[in-house]
């Protein structure tokens, strides 16, 4: 009985396990639409968006010390797919913003992060 309740219980913790792992942000496949080349203006709207979404903890013009949140100025410009999955699922202190953001806003985020507040651009 003892031998019973103790493989009952290791299956069920496999399964609670499975189960937390498969919600992490990495386990979560995200969508991410073609890129599209950067204009001004989405560079611009970016950056409202960046200052309704994200300024609060990543900083005004994304200025901060990089020591408490990432200082999005340094993200790799290569890395648009971690970007949204980073955006759609969280990632440690982060929220979720899925649901709450539409790919097109993201996409506009990532213009404003991408060229660097449109330094870059």
């Amino acid at each position: 009985m003892i031998r019973f309740v103790l493989c009952a219980l290791a299956l069920t913790l496999s399964g609670f396990v499975r189960a937390q792992s498969a919600g992490t942000p990495d386990a979560q496949a995200v969508s991410v639409p073609p890129a599209t080349p950067f204009t001004a203006e989405m560079v611009e709207k970016g950056r409202e968006q960046f200052h309704r979404t994200c300024a609060q903890c990543h900083g005004r013009n994304m200025v901060n010390s990089g020591t408490t949140v990432y200082d999005l100025r340094k993200f790799p410009t290569e890395q648009r797919d971690r970007f949204y999955t980073s955006v759609t699922n969280g990632k440690g202190n982060m929220p979720s913003f899925k649901g709450a953001l539409e790919p097109g806003a993201i996409e506009l985020l990532w213009s404003y992060v991408a060229t660097r507040g449109g330094k870059e651009l």
